[in-house]
């Protein structure tokens, strides 16, 4: 079994992986985030957004007031190595604003699109790394390090993630792997991460341990409003 999972950490960490991780990293302190703008919310989402939810996810342009943000790392900054599997691989904080009144659930996908299917994606949009539904709309924010904790997500669901096949392995920097939640950046070398919030128009009620590409498929149609908020994580091993 050791001799297993060893394989299997060896596969994913040659595998690019996502995103940005929260707590106490090391490093300098965070400066403080900004107010969130309306910027991350206009224009149109990138194709392969658009080839998973079909004609819907394009709708969000209607509604461009929807604004995330985090104060762990600047919007298209790098990451801090404490946000990844470097470090100890805790949720970053996010906040946002301007969800349209319409609006009855959130969801939240943090995803590698430098990482395709052939390096271990299980959707088109690339490398899931977070994915929470069902977050109510009176939701302003998720704290740092609250992967894992229901109460600290205001009751959102937490999907599996890619890294779903080396659960309970360790990760570089020591970390677990959890397979659920979020898990953070591990590439190989530099890699983007996105950080993309939905305003959708019911909640997905699917039951807990749907895959990404179930709840993916489920957003189909529902998409009111959506708002990227993006970083860059390069190794040091």
């Amino acid at each position: 079994m050791k001799r297993t999972r060893a394989r299997i950490l060896v596969c994913l960490i040659g595998v690019s992986m996502l995103a940005a991780c929260s707590g106490a990293p090391t490093g300098p302190a965070v400066t403080p985030m900004a107010a969130p703008t309306a910027s991350g919310a206009q224009g149109s989402l990138e194709p392969t957004l658009t080839a998973e939810l079909g004609p819907a996810a394009t709708t969000f342009a209607n509604q461009p007031g929807l604004a995330l943000g985090s104060s762990a790392f600047p919007d298209g900054g790098e990451i801090l190595a404490g946000y990844t599997c470097d470090g100890q691989n805790d949720s970053p904080a996010l906040s946002w604003s301007g969800v349209p009144a319409e609006s009855q659930a959130l969801a939240l996908i943090v995803y590698d699109p430098d990482a395709g299917r052939d390096l271990g994606a299980t959707t088109d949009l690339g490398f899931i790394h977070w994915l929470v539904y069902d977050l109510p709309v009176s939701a302003t924010g998720i704290a740092a390090g609250a992967t894992g904790d229901v109460r600290a997500l205001s009751g959102g669901v937490e999907a599996p993630n890619d890294f779903i096949a080396a659960a309970g392995s360790t990760s570089p920097g020591g970390s677990a792997i959890r397979g659920k939640g979020y898990d953070g950046p591990c590439p190989p070398a530099r890699h983007t991460y996105v950080f993309r919030l939905l305003a959708l128009d019911q909640p997905l009620g699917l039951p807990a341990g749907s895959p990404p590409q179930s709840i993916l498929q489920a957003l189909e149609g529902h998409v009111l409003a959506a708002a990227d908020w993006t970083g860059t994580y390069s190794p040091a091993r």
